[in-house]
């Protein structure tokens, strides 16, 4: 101990005595360990921390398998029959979301909340902080609950934080419902974008075959694996499906709750990882080719030591306690900014992740940024530290400091510089392709335009809005008075409208298939007015828009897409055949009266699917998306929309009120703050690599100044000193590019799911970021190459 003390005197004496290598090398680790520390952070809250459950590894994510959709939610029958025989699970629940519009107070009010089966809490582990739970008797079958359960967020929002809130009466929807519990303060359901204002109990239809729309958790009996769950699980769908005509039965699929949930992040966080490492190894490598400089010009004190007594291992020792010590300098600022980075990284993660697993500086965080530290120090010191202390300690005694130093090879430094080199140009090249993929994301057309668009989600209260006349009739009033608002180009309304996480689907029907007369076919459903491809510029292909022809009375009509057209009909006429949508069994065959351009409903990367559009007057349902195109500003439209719908009815709640570009913005957060990151990452490594490339000629050029000095007193020409000193900087830079392409032909493969629209493999991205690294490293040689030709051999001759 007595030693280390010692020794860490002494490198605190030394990093002192030099602060302008201190500083750099400092706050140089500073960044790459505070990088990593973030990215840390990221991944151990959303991969490795288990979620704030009881026994989180047994929670499951569970869906039904069709034939036209590998994930799909799952029919009240098929959960009931899952319940009752399936051994491997302790427990099955449902759940989804709705919209309530929540009246008796000063304005109305649109309520979150989350539709569970009664036993969705008891499921999670999770009990209220006051009041109950619920119970099989509050969903009644048949009939509607009475009893919510209310988050804290909105028991301290809306209900300003009663103490005697059990008890009280919320009218949601018309109806009464008494508040039987309220949810503790950190209980945040990860399966929903945000958190829910309240939650209602349901009941599950043993006779709804067919409808699917349950969401399904399960939690694992004790002692059962994943494998040997889903095993009996496939086997109890197999014992009670009852398949639709024409169709096979539904199988099942299982996977852990966290992976699936951490699914849509975990490529990302592990390609920015791999990024920031590769950062921080060519910052080892800098400041490795900097400790060996220094390590170079101290070796006479090191054969000193050695000739004095001191082993190996003791100047080995003290070499890395100096290197540790910058390292945790570097470490300890590079914590502060952690907590600038980390708001970087939160724009990469889903948001409900966020709410129950959050970026913090926590102990494991932190047990990770001194380890880091620790081992940052070992490796950029180890090197030098063996290299020095491996010499003859004779001939350096012997012989002058100068004579030493020119004496000493350098192939660790060259070595290192090239390693620089090769990972500087992976990061260029992996960070290329997600840019020109970020570019290709942006250049997709979605099919409709959304500037200039505002909109709007309606959901009408079932008490008031009971039949289809009212229904229609205030979407009706609402689209008339918009339209007539100056400024107002076309006012339209659509169930599900584009790149809102929401899709409805089903079986159709096609009149005249040669396919067998049992056999139905799988298509994405929405309903829609006249006037909404006008105001989302959707092109009318072929035939017709919706027209006030298209009334509850008219005749039924339908329109479909081009993907529709393609896949169901062969690309052929549409116009004029008949298609039956089967979401009951008294729907008609519809007459196809037009055919419009694909959107980009689901993501702006993937490809749109077959739909069919059901005009709102023939097919009226309450909760609705409105759309206007406005030749005003955007702050204007949205206004006037809320003022129209309160002029129609002043108590029914208006959401979800955003510009549509907001929409595609949201889309692109996370491609558009991947390639930031990535850029970032690269600028850093190319300027380190560039310094490194700069430090080794420069280095050279000073331990051969006689050299140079006696060749050009022999008559050598300044341009031959530049291109000597520039072929050594040409050798290593074409050797480190070498080694680069080879490292990025195989690291990019790994790329290939994050990549939209580029090829892992783009000879143009290689060849122009080999060229573009290859040009700024011969820009770094050029200035020592320059000093090298300007040598006077009069002034190096004499320095001898």
């Amino acid at each position: 101990m007595d030693s280390l003390r010692q020794d860490l005197r002494y490198a605190l004496r030394t990093l002192t005595r030099t602060p302008g290598f201190t500083l750099a090398a400092g706050f140089t680790l500073a960044l790459v360990i505070g990088a990593n520390t973030v990215l840390f952070s990221a991944i151990h809250a959303m991969l490795l921390r288990p979620l704030p459950f009881p026994t989180p590894e047994s929670l499951v994510r569970i869906w039904c398998a069709q034939e036209s959709v590998s994930h799909a939610s799952v029919s009240p029958p098929e959960l009931l029959g899952w319940r009752e025989h399936a051994k491997g699970f302790s427990q099955f629940a449902g759940f989804g979301r709705v919209n309530l519009n929540r009246t008796g107070t000063d304005e109305p009010e649109r309520v979150r909340a989350g539709r569970v089966t009664t036993n969705f809490f008891s499921l999670l582990g999770v009990h209220p902080a006051q009041g109950r739970d619920f119970r099989e008797e509050d969903a009644p079958a048949g009939g509607e609950t009475s009893v919510v359960v209310v988050g804290h967020g909105y028991w301290q929002r809306a209900l300003a934080g009663a103490p005697d809130v059990v008890g009280k009466t919320l009218v949601l929807n018309g109806r009464s419902h008494t508040v039987v519990g309220v949810l503790p303060e950190d209980f945040s359901f990860p399966e929903f974008s945000e958190d829910m204002d309240l939650w209602i109990p349901e009941w599950l239809d043993p006779q709804r075959h067919g409808n699917h729309y349950e969401s399904v958790l399960g939690r694992l009996a004790p002692g059962t694996s994943l494998e040997a769950a889903r095993a009996d699980l496939e086997r109890v769908a197999e014992a009670i499906g009852i398949p639709e005509p024409g169709q096979q039965l539904h199988t099942v699929r299982v996977t852990g709750w966290q992976e699936h949930l951490t699914s849509n992040t975990r490529d990302v966080l592990w390609m920015l990882w791999a990024a920031v490492g590769f950062v921080l190894l060519i910052a080892c490598a800098n400041v490795a080719n900097l400790m060996l400089v220094r390590t170079l010009a101290r070796q006479r004190d090191g054969a000193i030591r050695a000739a004095l007594g001191a082993s190996r291992g003791r100047r080995v020792q003290q070499s890395l306690v100096e290197s540790v010590l910058l390292s945790l300098f570097g470490g300890v600022v590079g914590l502060l900014l952690v907590l600038w980075g980390a708001e970087l990284v939160r724009t990469l993660l889903p948001a409900n992740m966020l709410r129950v697993a959050p970026l913090e500086l926590n102990a494991t965080v932190l047990a990770f940024s001194a380890l880091l530290s620790v081992g940052t120090g070992l490796l950029f010191g180890l090197a030098p530290a063996l290299h020095a202390t491996g010499m003859d300690v004779l001939p350096m005694l012997r012989q002058s400091g100068s004579a030493v130093s020119a004496r000493t090879g350098h192939p660790l430094r060259n070595a290192l510089v090239m390693v620089q080199l090769a990972l500087a140009l992976v990061l260029t090249v992996g960070t290329g392709l997600i840019v020109r993929s970020l570019y290709n994301v942006m250049a997709v057309d979605p099919g409709f335009d959304p500037a200039g668009v505002v909109s709007a989600q309606l959901s009408l209260s079932p008490e008031k809005y009971e039949d289809d006349a009212r229904k229609r009739a205030f979407f009706d009033s609402v689209a008339e008075r918009l339209a007539a608002r100056p400024g107002v180009e076309a006012v339209g309304i659509v169930n599900d409208a584009p790149l809102g996480n929401t899709s409805s689907g089903g079986d159709f029907a096609l009149e005249g298939s040669t396919a067998s007369p049992s056999e139905r076919f799988y298509t994405d459903f929405r309903v829609a007015s006249p006037g909404y491809f006008q105001a989302m510029r959707i092109a009318v292909r072929q035939g017709r828009d919706f027209g006030p022809q298209d009334t509850e009375k008219g005749a039924p009509v339908i329109i479909v897409n081009e993907a529709f057209v393609r896949k169901f009909l062969g690309g052929g006429e549409a116009l004029g055949r008949r298609v039956r949508v089967d979401w009951d069994d008294q729907q008609p065959f519809r007459d196809v009266i037009g055919v419009v351009a694909d959107v980009r409903h689901e993501s702006l990367t993937k490809p749109a699917k077959p739909e069919v559009y059901l005009p709102y007057a023939q097919y009226p349902l309450r909760t609705m998306t409105m759309v206007v195109r406005t030749h005003d500003d955007v702050a204007s439209a949205l206004a006037a929309l809320r003022e129209e719908v309160k002029a129609v009815d002043a108590e029914q709640p208006i959401y979800d009120l955003v510009p549509f570009t907001d929409r595609v913005e949201r889309v692109l957060v996370r491609p558009t703050g991947t390639a930031r990151l990535l850029g970032a990452f690269a600028v850093l490594a190319v300027i380190l690599a560039g310094v490194g490339v700069y430090g080794v000629l420069a280095y050279s050029v000073g331990q051969r100044t006689r050299e140079l000095g006696i060749r050009m007193a022999l008559g050598a020409h300044p341009m031959q000193v530049l291109r000597l000193v520039l072929g050594q900087g040409l050798r290593l830079t074409a050797l480190g590019v070498g080694m680069g392409l080879i490292a990025a032909f195989g690291a990019t493969r790994l790329m290939a799911a994050t990549l939209y629209g580029v090829e892992p493999f783009a000879p143009d991205i290689f060849l122009g970021m080999s060229v573009a690294l290859a040009a700024l490293s011969l820009l770094a040689c050029l200035v020592p190459a320059l000093r090298a030709s300007r040598v006077s051999p009069a002034v190096s001759l004499r320095a001898e």
